[in-house]
């Protein structure tokens, strides 16, 4: 069992100057990727790294100021609860990876209305044993 409430989408400070220098992070909000017991994977716009943090370094922002990117891909991670994302990114569309376990129909539609005209393809399909993955396109 985790020792932290983090979830991917949520939008995460690194509280350590000294490990914020050293990443190279200094100031900036990071997205949740992923999460495991101790440690957060966190994606970090402005360099388009992601890095595993520990917990306890980590501060929730929740009335953060964001880019429309990271506010796009909170939106999307929150409404398919994810369990983990990546991005892929080409000149002319974004691509989102989401890990998950279910997904109902409703949520697809709503996805695809908030899109709207940056729409580009949702779909799902499984990944492994025991959960799914939703591919999101959207237009840059």
């Amino acid at each position: 069992m985790a020792d932290h409430a983090y979830r991917c989408g949520d939008i995460l400070l690194c509280t350590s100057k000294y490990h914020a220098q050293q990443l190279g992070v200094e100031g900036q909000h990071g997205i949740v990727m992923g999460a495991k017991a101790h440690h957060i994977h966190l994606w970090f716009e402005p360099s388009k790294r992601s890095y595993w943090i520990t917990f306890d370094i980590l501060r929730k922002i929740e009335a953060a100021k964001v880019s429309p990117l990271l506010d796009r891909i909170q939106f999307v991670a929150y409404s398919l609860a994810a369990e983990e994302w990546e991005l892929e990114e080409t000149p002319q569309q974004f691509k989102l990876l989401c890990y998950v376990d279910e997904v109902p129909f409703e949520t697809l539609q709503e996805l695809r209305s908030y899109l709207d005209v940056d729409y580009v393809a949702l779909s799902l399909g499984p990944e492994g044993m025991g959960r799914m993955i939703a591919n999101v396109q959207w237009l840059k």
